[in-house]
């Protein structure tokens, strides 16, 4: 807190004008108001009183944003936000009690403090400053304890180590994008001299009036900052702060505070040189961009800049993000795992690079690019905006085997229906047709993969020739067969050595982790993927795996999918487990069968969740189902004669003496577990889709139309709910899912 000495009479006079409070007093009481109060500023984070505190004085907001909030049980609740020419503390002051709520600064903030004995004061001498408060002390018992709804503004800087590297450009179609994902207001406020990189490449050459050399009033609004076509405001206030004195970092929380009563994000383009004026606009903001190329030495300034950010500005690391761009620059390039490597981060996303006939992207070519559907660029900056404006729509694909073919119906459906999709998660069969969406393979592709596999031969091969078979097994059944071969001549020995190493193999399979190898698995997902590594895809993407040693998730987004996928799919007892970065990595659905909390801690907002698992009750109706026309199949049989009985119930018997299977009492074993974990996993979801088939062999892959059907059909009931999830109120004019392949937009 520090007392405020440089305000005039006349400032202060201005500011009580705009109160609510003093509107009705005449320009002597106004006067005596000014000569009584006292300004104060509070810097980012610091607390005017807390709660239970003793009501010491009335506060009026000169400039700044305050949250009132308590805690209860540790966890802080919002009441409110605070902006200018609000009133706070006369409740306590009138009541006698102490204060219910904390007040905190959002960012630096002026208050006009008025001490308990003035207060008292004035009340005795303007008597309308009476029934003012007994109506805001009314109308604030009537709301106590309820929660307000808090439409809170966003202040966002964008910064670079060095020129060049796009960040007007980034700042100017950020802007753009948010007004038109979030439909909310948007300013972009240019801090640059002498003229300004925003201003200068919008075309717009208004400045800030001379006159705004005070306080800022809100009458500057509507004099100063202008729209421009793409639908957001513009504010250049290069020359309200002049840099070179160091006078302007005085003015930088006023501006931004009262933007903030008119605005729901604040974008602040703050130019390279840092100085006390651009430190200011750091700290005030609630989220940095810091915005970078590949040349080796501008990301040596950006690691250094970024260490530089963190001893400076008390910003944790996830409310600096670091943009990668892949323009075209002169210099040695680093690839993005260099530049990770390079800043001691990856960057939190990559924009592609885009061309310009002239060189230099123009606002009108800027313009047409926003347009385009499919622009790598503009799908970035769209997710960059969504997950800002926090309408972030994720998907989330569960396991279930065969069972989790219905994947596939729903993609075709949101791809049909043009619904925004802007990260998914896959586990087990999930993490399989997320990774091949996410690669750029469309849902109709996707659902010919699934075609090559009618033939049962097809699936069962990958397993029958990819035994894994312990080498004590191979001992043994050559010693077997040796000595048979001795006995019976060489085929007997043969024919019993290849029996007794496989029957061995599959009785000690287990014992090494899985009969099955993975190997001929691993071949096709290398084959199907094309090398194709997190980095390369159009969406971002998460995998999960287990690793039962520890017990906990193990979560792919960098690397090789295709190993990723190979991870999350190793059934425990039939497979082999994959051992990544020291991990024994098993199944995902033995921990997370359906990822929803993975993109919870992603940040994103609104979820979709896809749990193929069919309920009990659905599992009932079938089983009385299969009850009822076994009953009616025995009273056929009744009917027919002695042999043809007989080879019915020889053939029940048998078929009975050999079901289930092992792998069958494994898989169904562990579905019965993920289905649990499952239901509690989709409670955090926004919107659950459930296209089970009751009944279906989790092996059937032989008959993926049913499953890919029923994914249509469960996607096409619930598209109303679909749409309204991810902010359609009419037919989108952009799409990330008809994205080319080979893109390389990523989130990290």
């Amino acid at each position: 807190m520090t007392i405020a000495d440089f305000p005039r009479p006349q400032d202060k006079l201005a500011i009580l004008r705009r109160i609510a409070l003093f509107a009705s007093c005449a320009e002597e009481q106004l006067h005596l108001i000014a000569e009584r109060s006292r300004l104060v500023e509070y810097k980012k984070g610091e607390t005017i009183y807390r709660e239970g505190d003793r009501a010491e004085a009335l506060y009026i907001i000169a400039s700044g944003r305050l949250q009132v909030f308590t805690v209860t049980n540790g966890q802080k609740q919002l009441y409110t936000v605070l902006h200018n020419g609000d009133t706070f503390g006369e409740i306590s002051l009138l009541t006698g009690e102490t204060h219910s709520a904390t007040v905190e600064a959002l960012n630096d903030t002026l208050v006009l403090e008025l001490q308990k004995r003035d207060f008292e004061d004035l009340i005795n001498q303007i008597p309308s400053l009476v029934l003012h408060l007994s109506r805001v002390l009314s109308k604030r018992l009537r709301t106590k304890g309820h929660l307000a709804s808090v439409g809170e503004a966003t202040v966002v800087a964008i910064y670079s180590a060095a020129k060049g590297v796009g960040r007007t450009l980034f700042a100017v179609a950020l802007a753009a994008t948010v007004r038109r994902e979030t439909n909310r207001r948007v300013v972009v406020v240019d801090f640059s001299t002498p003229e300004g990189e925003t201003n200068r490449f919008l075309h717009m050459p208004h400045r800030l009036s001379p006159s705004r050399r005070g306080l800022w009033a809100e009458e500057a609004i509507q004099q100063d900052v202008h729209e421009h076509p793409l639908g957001f405001s513009f504010l250049y206030a290069g020359d309200v702060v002049p840099r070179q004195t160091g006078s302007g970092e005085s003015l930088v929380a006023p501006i931004v505070s009262e933007l903030a009563n008119h605005y729901s994000y604040i974008l602040l383009d703050l130019p390279v040189e840092i100085d006390a004026t651009v430190l200011k606009g750091l700290t005030q903001a609630d989220l940095i961009y810091l915005v970078s190329d590949c040349t080796r030495a501008n990301v040596i300034r950006t690691g250094a800049l970024l260490h530089q950010l963190r001893e400076a500005v008390s910003h944790k690391d996830e409310q600096i993000k670091v943009i990668l761009n892949l323009m075209e620059a002169g210099g040695e390039r680093l690839s993005p795992a260099q530049v990770a490597h390079s800043v001691g981060r990856s960057a939190n996303f990559i924009l592609p690079h885009i061309a310009s006939a002239a060189g230099e992207l123009t606002p009108e070519e800027l313009m047409r690019l926003l347009e385009s559907r499919e622009s790598p660029y503009t799908n970035t900056i769209r997710r960059i905006a969504r997950e800002l404006g926090g309408v972030l729509v994720g998907l989330a694909l569960g396991s279930g085997a065969a069972l989790g073919l219905a994947h596939i119906g729903v993609l075709k459906v949101l791809e049909r229906e043009h619904v925004p999709i802007d990260i998914v998660a896959g586990s087990s069969i999930g993490a399989l047709v997320a990774g091949l969406w996410a690669a750029g393979r469309g849902a109709e592709d996707l659902e010919r993969l699934a075609m090559r596999f009618k033939d049962p031969w097809d699936i069962r091969r990958l397993f029958i020739f990819d035994m894994s078979l312990p080498i004590l097994s191979l001992v043994i059944g050559i010693l077997a067969g040796i000595i048979m071969a001795f006995l019976a001549g060489f085929w007997a020995g043969l024919l019993l050595g290849l029996i007794v190493c496989v029957f061995l193999g599959l009785l000690m399979g287990p014992l090494v982790g899985g009969p099955i190898q993975g190997a001929q698995l691993t071949a096709k997902l290398e084959r199907d993927f094309a090398g194709k590594t997190f980095e390369d895809t159009w969406i971002p993407l998460k995998i999960v795996a287990t690793d039962p040693i520890a017990r906990e998730e193990v979560v792919f987004d960098s690397g090789s999918i295709a190993q990723a996928v190979r991870a999350s799919v190793s059934i425990p007892g039939i497979f082999k487990p994959m051992t990544y970065r020291g991990k024994l990595c098993l199944d995902g659905g033995v921990l997370n069968p359906v990822p929803v909390g993975i993109l919870k801690r992603s940040g994103v907002n609104r979820i979709i969740a896809i749990n193929v698992f069919p309920t009990k009750a659905e599992i009932a109706a079938y089983q009385e189902d299969v009850q009822r026309r076994r009953a009616e199949w025995d009273a056929q049989l009744a009917s027919r004669s002695f042999p043809v009985r007989l080879l019915a119930r020889l053939r029940q018997e048998i078929a009975r003496s050999f079901s289930p299977l092992i792998f069958d009492v494994i898989m169904r074993s562990m579905q019965s577990m993920e289905y649990q974990i499952a239901e509690v996993a989709c409670r955090e979801a926004d919107l659950i889709l459930r296209p089970t088939l009751a009944g279906s062999h989790w092996l059937e892959f032989y008959n993926p139309e049913k499953f890919i059907r029923k994914g249509e059909e469960e996607a096409l009931r619930r598209l109303p709910e679909l749409k309204h999830l991810a902010g359609m109120s009419e037919p989108p004019t952009t799409t990330a899912l008809e994205a080319k392949l080979g893109r390389v937009d990523k989130v990290s």
